[in-house]
Parts: C-alpha cells; sequence; structure tokens
C-alpha cells in the first residue's frame, strides 16, 4: 500500500494545472474585473430566469475553484520535494476557498429563504480542508465561519457526500473543541450498491482530548492510514476526501488532531509515519512557518492573504454588495449547527 501511495504522487500533473489549467483560467477573473459580468452569465440566462437580487459572483465556480487549486498543488509539491509545507501558497488557496464558501452558503441561505428548503446538494465534502488551513493559519473568527457554515450544509445534507467520513470527523472534532457535541451527521454512507459502512470515529471524538498518549498515537496512525488508502483509491472507484487532489498527499487530518490538542495546551506524541514521515517535526514545522508569516505580512484576516488578482474581485465583488463576514453571520434556527 505505501509504494502505490508513493507512486501516485505523481508531480506531472501538479507541474501541468499551472500551464494548462491556471494560466487559462486567469483571464475568467480579470474579464470579471473589467467588466462586473462573470463568463457564464450570457451562456446560461437564455435558460435560466434570474431574481431581482441576483448577483453576478453567484455564478463563481472555476474563477475561485481553479486558483485555490493552483496554489494548494505549488504547496503540495514543496511538501512532496521538500518535506516542507510552506504557508504563501497554502495562505493564498485559502483565500480563494474562504470566499468560494462564502459564495456557496450565500446561495445555500438564499434558497432556504425564498423557498423554504433546499434543492440540488452542492457543498463539496472537501471543503472541509479549508477549515484545516484557517486554523493552522491562527484565524479564529474566519474558522469559526467555516465550522459553522459547513456543520449547518451537512446537518441538512445540502452535501455531495463522499464514501468515506473524514470530513464529517474533521468538522465534529472542530466542533468538540468548540464544545459543541453533535450527533452524527450521518450514521452510515453506501460504500457500494451492496455493501454501507458506519461512522468510524466516535471513539475518537469521545476521546482526543485525553492524556492518553498511547491512544492518541492511534488515532493518528488510523487517520493516516485512512488517508493513504483513500488517496490510493482515488477518484476512479469511489469519491474520497482525498481524491488525487490539491492536498491529498498532506497529512491534514493528524495536522488539525495535533493543532487542536497544542491550542487546548495537551501534550502530543512522537508520531512518525511512513507515507508522511515526521508528523509530530512537521506540525511544528507548520506552526512556526506560519506563526511567522503571518506576522511578517500582518495577516489580522482572511483578506489580507489574497493575492493581487483576489483583491482586485473582491473589490468588484463588494461593488456588487459582496461580504463574506455577513453571510456568514447568516443564522437559520431550522437547519443550523452548532
Amino acid at each position: 500500500m505505501l509504494a502505490k501511495f508513493l507512486n501516485k504522487r505523481s508531480r506531472k500533473h501538479m507541474r501541468d494545472y499551472a500551464k494548462n489549467v491556471f494560466e487559462y483560467d486567469q483571464y475568467l477573473l480579470t474579464d470579471y474585473i473589467d467588466s462586473g459580468m462573470t463568463d457564464g452569465f450570457e451562456r446560461v440566462k437564455q435558460y435560466r430566469e434570474f431574481d431581482e437580487d441576483f448577483r453576478q459572483w453567484e455564478l463563481f465556480g472555476a474563477e475561485f475553484g481553479v486558483p485555490e487549486c493552483h496554489w494548494g498543488y505549488v504547496a503540495q509539491l514543496t511538501y512532496i520535494e521538500s518535506g516542507l509545507l510552506e504557508p504563501k501558497p497554502l495562505m493564498r488557496s485559502l483565500a480563494y476557498g474562504y470566499f468560494a464558501t462564502a459564495i456557496d452558503y450565500y446561495k445555500y441561505c438564499s434558497s432556504i429563504e425564498k423557498t423554504g428548503g433546499i434543492a440540488n446538494a452542492m457543498w463539496s465534502t472537501i471543503s472541509v480542508f479549508r477549515l484545516v488551513l484557517m486554523l493552522l493559519a491562527g484565524l479564529k473568527r474566519e474558522a469559526d465561519e467555516l465550522y459553522h457554515a459547513d456543520a449547518t450544509a451537512r446537518c441538512s445534507g445540502w452535501i455531495v457526500r463522499s464514501h468515506g467520513f473524514i470530513g464529517d470527523f474533521l468538522v465534529q472534532l472542530y466542533g468538540r473543541y468548540l464544545g459543541h457535541i453533535e450527533p452524527p451527521f450521518t450514521t452510515e454512507v453506501q460504500v457500494t450498491l451492496r455493501k454501507t459502512a458506519p461512522f468510524p470515529y466516535a471513539s475518537f471524538l469521545d476521546n482526543w482530548d485525553t492524556q492518553d498518549i498511547e491512544f492518541i498515537s492511534t488515532m493518528l496512525q488510523t487517520l493516516c492510514n485512512d488517508q493513504v488508502e483513500q488517496a490510493i483509491i482515488g477518484d476512479k472507484k469511489c469519491f474520497f476526501e482525498f481524491h488525487n487532489g490539491h492536498l491529498s498527499y498532506i497529512p491534514l487530518t493528524a495536522l488539525m488532531l495535533l493543532k487542536l490538542r497544542d491550542l487546548r495546551g495537551l501534550p502530543n506524541p512522537q508520531f512518525s509515519h511512513p507515507a508522511f514521515g515526521d508528523v509530530t517535526a512537521l506540525f511544528e514545522q507548520v506552526c512556526t512557518a506560519f506563526s511567522d508569516y503571518v506576522a511578517a505580512e500582518k495577516i489580522l484576516r482572511i483578506e489580507d492573504a489574497a493575492d493581487e488578482v483576489l483583491t482586485n474581485t473582491l473589490t468588484r465583488m463588494q461593488s456588487q454588495d459582496f461580504d463574506a463576514h455577513a453571510i456568514f453571520a447568516k443564522r437559520l434556527p431550522s437547519f443550523s449547527a452548532g
């Protein structure tokens, strides 16, 4: 299994993404900045009626999705080749992902407010990785916003479910840190047409803050093993959170557990894994690198981490009544979590 995982970390497609996808995609944002119109509007307006309060940024998809993936690939390439996680590309990726989440949550809330319900599931289960990165960046306000939005979408079933539970686990783990004990978002998932699997991490959620270092080492081992298995399967047979994407080869689940325990003042074990090396040392490197970068760049809010294109895009979006923090502040009692 380890050999397959290491072989799967092909670097060619990560490098090709910058030239074949990212560079091409940039015109979508520059055109929007210049005109205030999205590329997709002309194509869909003949098939769809728009409400009076429609805003162009509601149609964003690849506009933010591609830069998020690109900068994630840049960080992942560095990690694979050097064993280090660089905060600059991760923060750039996170900035795009945060505002993409705000747009998704706006559409979710608007659907409930206008129709009393939700239509097709649209919430991506891998959006939870943005919560992990925000936690590592130390931006608690934005981390809490992402947690609430993700938990709300999962509670209401407005999510494209994977065939695993790592996404659910990460959201509920952060909820436990905040003092929220949520019931499972789902008790089982459909693995195949004839097979289901139950939620496997209940004891981990109940004991994530234990003083038992051996138990935490067992947690870390299991979480890393599960990530390796998901990455090997990829997206060919099933859909998983770690599906050969832009963060699939970084031990994010383990890093989040270590970070939450560190914030709580709990001891962490010395832990290594064949696929990821010395995870404890990586955690210490990540914490120092993020802290130094955030301080040096004077990042007090996620907007401060945006690159020039995103900054100009946000200026245009704000002229069309976009306010991410106001969107995340929306509460829908019938569906809310936490």
